[in-house]
């Protein structure tokens, strides 16, 4: 046996002297080796939820040592657990040489098996090397889904069956409002109203009326002058003054017809680019002192203070509108079409579109954008949520089989989640948002058709196609279109921004604004 002397002797003890000492005084750590030996991490999002809620899973592992391009990477096979149930098992081929990284990407989503208690509850994840069905070097990785109590629900104020309401009628004048408030209640004189209750255009009927008075006024005295005292004009014939007469009487007819038109026949609604559809969608501004209309052929109808900033309503669309958002300041919007399609105006910006996708013959329903404008959800009738920009997905009901097709959906206010809601007014919360109720077991006269959040997220409206409201939470109930005759369905809502009232469209461009929501004008009629 040969035996390390003196100086060789040294040498080789000294580098096991260097790192004995490191490790001793804290300079070398575990993690220091940890890139060689592999790093492994797991997922989860959202990372709590409901029983009947749904998550997905992620899963990494990092080690320099195996991702190499000389190394012949193995396939690593990720094994993932909801406590020591399997709940998902995927083949990663390949790594990536630039970050020394497997990763499995994001599942689809899934439901916590069985009746899992409340609280927090364990997800893991174990890596093996698939040519040899070992574990790999540190293979194992945890992280905690926490599952949280279902909230009671309320039953809807009252009875499930919306009560009759007073029927609509022409809205009062309104004084202005606060910033981001709707205006308050309290009418003022009609003949004094504020901008933002004026109509978009005038239509000249204002010139009409100042000129209208100095013609009827004036020029019929001095047509009856130059008739009746010729001599005032003695160079004029009698033949020239009968005409002057004949003139200036027209012109009494016309100016009389401009001033006493009746108020049933004043002013025209704008005209969008096209409009032969029906209304589909409506959205408020910021401020309360306008809102937009929005038909299935893309056109726009905008009222009081909402700027127009364009419209589909001239473009061939492929399928048709079927939803519009405006974005956070109210200097633009977007439309969404059945199949995905994006089509922003003003300072909305696309961030991506299913328009190119198979839906399978499920159809985009509704958009939320989120609380900065940097993003937006699309929902698709089975429950199919298409995140796009900032927007985080957070579950949705595309594996669930559904009683009745997804209608809207409603982000809650910090856009960390939303609600879907179903014609049949079921409710699914994802991410932070709470479910206060529904009327899922309900037997309702007419399908739900739309919803709308409270500004804090702690409450909502459902509004069913008879204008049946059914408020839960900290929504407040303001009247109906529920015991009336309809001459079109109602097809959705929109919550004023203070919470304090809301208003119903209709399909034929009807709408019925109830609270402190203001009625600025509609297209019903022109549609």
């Amino acid at each position: 046996m040969h035996v390390a002397r003196g100086r060789k002797w040294a040498r080789r003890l000294l580098p096991a002297i260097v790192v004995g000492c490191l490790m001793a005084a804290g300079g070398v750590t575990a993690d220091a080796f940890t890139l060689i030996n592999g790093t492994p991490g797991i997922s989860v999002s959202p990372t709590s939820g409901l029983a009947s809620g749904v998550f997905r899973i992620r899963g990494t592992y990092t080690s320099q040592t195996f991702c190499s391009p000389t190394a012949q990477p193995p396939p690593l096979i990720f094994k993932f657990f909801w406590e020591s149930t399997s709940i998902w098992v995927l083949t990663v081929s390949t790594c990536d040489f630039t970050t020394y990284k497997w990763d499995t990407g994001w599942s689809q989503y899934m439901r916590p098996p069985g009746q899992p208690g409340t609280g927090p509850r364990t997800l893991e994840v174990d890596i093996y090397n698939a040519n040899t069905g070992a574990l790999m070097p540190n293979g194992k990785a945890t992280t905690t889904y926490t599952v949280h109590a279902a909230p009671p629900s309320p039953s809807p104020s009252a009875s499930p069956s919306p009560s009759a309401s007073p029927s609509p009628k022409a809205p009062a004048c309104y004084v202005e409002g606060h910033t981001r408030a709707c205006p308050s209640p309290t009418s003022v004189s009609c003949t004094n109203p504020p901008t933002a209750g004026l109509p978009p255009s005038s239509g000249g009927a204002t010139a009409a009326l100042i000129i209208g008075a100095i013609l009827a006024g004036g020029l019929p005295l001095g047509g009856v002058a130059m008739v009746m005292f010729p001599g005032f004009r003695v160079r004029r014939s009698r033949l020239s003054r009968l005409a002057a007469l004949i003139g200036l009487g027209s012109l009494l007819i016309v100016t009389t017809e401009c001033v006493f038109r009746p108020s049933g026949q004043t002013t025209q609604p704008p005209t969008p680019v096209a409009a032969t559809n029906t209304v589909v969608a409506f959205e408020v501004t910021p401020d309360c002192r306008g809102y937009w209309t929005a038909s299935s052929n893309g056109g726009i109808y905008p009222f009081g203070a909402a700027g127009s900033f364009g419209s589909a309503g001239g473009l061939k669309l492929n399928q048709p509108i079927v939803d519009v958002e405006a974005t956070p300041d109210g200097g633009g919007y977007w439309l969404v079409a059945s199949d995905g399609g994006i089509f922003p105006f003003g300072d909305a910006v696309g961030f991506g579109s299913t328009g190119g996708l198979h839906l399978n013959n499920k159809p985009i329903v509704a958009m939320e954008d989120t609380p900065d404008g940097g993003g937006y959800w699309l929902v698709a009738s089975d429950g199919g949520i298409f995140p796009f920009g900032d927007a985080a997905g957070y579950g949705s009901t595309g594996s669930t089989r559904l009683n009745q097709p997804i209608v809207d959906m409603e982000a809650t206010p910090d856009g960390a989640g939303y609600w879907l809601v179903a014609a049949d007014g079921g409710i699914f919360p994802f991410g932070d948002a709470a479910g206060y109720g529904s009327t899922g077991g309900i037997h309702l006269n007419k399908p739900i058709v739309g919803m709308d959040a409270t500004p804090d997220g702690h409450g909502y409206w459902l509004v069913a196609a008879d204008g049946g409201i059914f408020p839960f939470g900290n929504a407040a109930g303001f009247g109906s279109t529920g015991g009336l005759h309809l001459s079109s369905p109602i097809v959705g809502m929109e919550a004023t921004p203070d919470g304090q009232g809301y208003w119903l469209f209709a399909a034929d461009g009807g709408v019925f604004p109830f609270g402190d929501a203001p009625g600025l004008g509609s297209p019903a009629g022109h549609i």
